[in-house]
């Protein structure tokens, strides 16, 4: 089996064996086993000690952002950004949605509109190159 490295946060790297993927005669997965092997791992104890450090900041930030949405001499698109921040941190991101309208049109309306294209390109080349 071939031997898995991944960095740390440090850039450190660490070698490791991949689990064995272990399946039922059904073919699901047996309790302990994963269809992601090789995923998420345990963070280290330099990772977790650097990310307590981080969330010890987060009150202090928090007030800054605060003092930066009462300060009138704040840019609107900062307040807005901070805004904007406060919410997606609250109440998560909103979903995006997207709508498409499609249209069927017959072999013979594409082919035509197609070839309209295809002579005022030839007019346009025919015209400039004389």
């Amino acid at each position: 089996m071939e031997e898995c490295r991944q960095l740390t946060m440090f850039g450190e790297e660490i070698p490791r064996e991949p689990p064995e993927v272990q399946r039922d005669r059904d073919g699901k997965f047996l309790p302990g086993s994963s269809g992601n092997p090789s995923g998420r791992r345990k963070p280290t104890w330099e990772e977790r000690e650097a990310l307590e450090e981080i969330k010890k900041l987060a009150p202090g930030v928090a007030g800054r952002m605060t003092k930066l949405l009462d300060n009138e001499k704040t840019p609107a698109n900062v307040k807005v950004r901070i805004m904007e921040i406060i919410l997606e941190r609250t109440y998560g991101k909103p979903e995006a949605a997207i709508k498409l309208k499609a249209e069927m049109e017959s072999g013979e309306s594409s082919r035509a509109r197609l070839e309209a294209i295809a002579a005022r390109i030839r007019l346009e080349v025919d015209g400039n190159g004389s």
